[in-house]
């Protein structure tokens, strides 16, 4: 019976993209890097990924700090909760679910964003980036929240959208369920580990249907 459900926050509960992505472009400009030209609907995540690294533009870089910057700035005209997963969200609580945030955005930056997208849903732990932490797909995080409810690896399922999320539940011992309409690849869907790739929001309410919590 899964009592702990650990979500991905960009790309999986709260689409992000297009004003993260204009942050970056932003900064890469501020700092004379070429900004990255590949539409964002149609962008390949880990090449998005290695492009900001191989320009010195990753984290632990002062591009990463002034980005943070920005997005804080940033009025977030494009950004809004994925449609229906404020109501699933919702229900996996009506069902006695504790619901925790994992993600690689900066923690307070995390919190934030919980506070205004997701106002009427409890997540009990809300895990970011901080700095001297590793983060996914290293397992420390996701195991920090794991450990604090004292629940076993069987009853826990992190969710997510791309590659990264893939290496963490792997890493972590845990079952995954992946989506599609977050960033992820054909490579991500294809991968044999998760438990369900799904392509809607409602789809997680399976997980309880099947378990009849």
């Amino acid at each position: 019976m899964k009592r702990l459900f650990i979500f991905d926050l960009d790309g999986m509960i709260l689409d992000t993209f297009e004003d993260s992505y204009n942050c970056v472009n932003r900064v890469l400009e501020e700092f004379n890097i070429p900004p990255y030209t590949e539409d964002f609907n149609n962008l390949h995540y880990p090449t998005f990924r290695k492009y900001l690294n191989d320009n010195n533009a990753g984290k632990n870089t002062p591009v990463y700090d002034r980005y943070i910057e920005l997005y804080k700035e940033d009025p977030l005209t494009n950004t809004r909760p994925y449609p229906g997963i404020i109501q699933v969200l919702k229900k996996l609580e009506e069902h006695g679910v504790t619901l925790a945030i994992c993600s690689n955005r900066e923690e307070k930056t995390v919190e934030k964003l919980a506070e205004k997208y997701f106002n009427e849903v409890n997540f009990k732990h809300i895990s970011g980036y901080r700095k001297g932490v590793p983060d996914k797909p290293n397992p420390y995080r996701v195991n920090e929240i794991i450990n604090n409810e004292n629940v076993s690896l069987e009853e826990v399922v992190y969710l997510g959208d791309k590659d990264a999320d893939v290496k963490v539940a792997i890493n972590a011992g845990i079952d995954l369920v992946l989506v599609t309409y977050g960033q992820g690849s054909r490579e991500d869907y294809e991968n044999p580990y998760p438990l369900m790739v799904i392509s809607r929001a409602e789809e997680i309410l399976d997980l309880i249907k099947e378990e009849n919590i």
